[in-house]
């Protein structure tokens, strides 16, 4: 896969999560043109306490409710907000002004060896694959 310059721009990011970040291992990925998939592992011993629920005043009438508090310390929502935060701002800084992700991810616990033996050959073979893609625009 040849990477597009924000296809790089997210590699950077990675390369500098795996450097940085030492309650996670980031074990495999594959930076894909309208998406990525990662392993990421944690390595934390605890998660900070999550947030108790308030109440925000919007004014006119308008309140937003839930978990407005800080972000979860060891959580994998943490370690993602961070990761789209870093790869929006550098690619912004690089022109890419309409850059955005998708509001939500995708994860799954991988409870076992076979299970990460078969996401990661999925991963690896994702590439290959992308021809045949349904999210490929050239597959129509």
């Amino acid at each position: 896969m040849q990477l597009s310059h924000l296809g790089q721009i997210a590699l950077n990011h990675i390369n500098r999560a795996k450097e940085l970040k030492k309650n996670i291992e980031i074990t495999e990925y594959v930076i894909m043109p309208n998406h990525l998939h990662l392993v990421v592992l944690l390595k934390n011993k605890k998660i900070s306490e999550k947030s108790l629920p308030s109440v925000l005043p919007l004014g006119n009438g308008y309140e937003r409710r839930g978990h407005i508090g800080p972000q979860q310390i060891g959580a994998l929502g943490t370690f993602v907000n961070s990761y789209k935060g870093h790869v929006t701002r550098a690619a912004r800084k690089n022109g890419f002004m309409d850059f955005g992700w998708q509001k939500k991810y995708h994860d799954r616990i991988i409870r076992d060896e076979k299970e990460y033996s078969n996401i990661a050959q999925y991963i690896n073979e994702n590439v290959a694959n992308w021809d045949e893609d349904s999210n490929n625009p050239t597959t129509t």
